[in-house]
């Protein structure tokens, strides 16, 4: 009788701790999330590399063409198309581009407030060549008491652009060419549809930035 009934106690005990873990698990169901992914200026963990612990563009081995060259191309249509993120604030100033007085919006970007700043950011995606270049060809930021401002352009980009394919075709330790090949609407009237575009990352100073970028927009 005392063995049925310590038995008895024995299977009441294993019921409820059974049920306890069916309930435990279903308050917690598994989920299979996307991996995350970093912008190339937000922090990384302990567990990336070296290159995206110091900056640049992310490891071209690691990463999409897409991804690394999308960002980079919005980047260069701020001075391209004059597309800066700015505020609603505004001052009178040189334009260096006329050498008369133009009106000037403040710029407004998490990344920078001031023009070495923006120079540095620049930096995080394309060699000293190629920003240089733009600085000069595109002269149309400058600080005012130590504020960036921007003359603000706003002309739009190439409507005609109907597709484009992204690839990677060649990674080394310090080298990646990628391309873009760009297909056009009938009414482009491009004298070459489809045309390709080619882009050369390299590892400089231990991150790395675009050292050839055909902008496309």
């Amino acid at each position: 009788m005392k063995q049925s009934i310590a038995a008895i106690f024995f299977v009441a005990a294993m019921l409820s701790l059974s049920g306890c873990s069916r309930q435990e698990k279903s308050s917690s169901p598994e989920i299979s999330l996307p991996p995350a992914s970093l912008s190339i200026l937000e922090e990384v963990s302990n567990s990336a590399s070296d290159t995206e612990q110091n900056g640049g563009l992310a490891d071209p081995a690691k990463t999409s063409a897409e991804d690394l060259i999308e960002p980079a191309m919005e980047v260069y249509s701020w001075f391209a198309l004059g597309s800066m993120p700015m505020s609603g604030e505004t001052r009178t100033a040189v334009n260096p581009l006329t050498g008369t007085e133009d009106t000037f919006q403040r710029v407004n970007s998490p990344y920078f407030s001031n023009y070495e700043e923006l120079k540095n950011y620049l930096g995080e995606f394309f060699s000293d060549e190629i920003v240089c270049r733009l600085l000069e060809d595109y002269p149309i930021c400058k600080d005012i008491d130590g504020v960036l401002y921007m003359v603000p352009a706003g002309r739009g980009s190439n409507i005609f652009i109907k597709d484009v394919t992204f690839s990677t075709d060649e990674v080394t330790d310090s080298f990646a060419r990628l391309s873009a090949v760009i297909v056009y609407g009938p009414d482009a009237e491009e004298s070459e549809n489809p045309q390709s575009y080619t882009f050369i990352c390299e590892k400089m100073d231990g991150k790395w930035v675009f050292t050839t970028f055909e902008y496309y927009l």
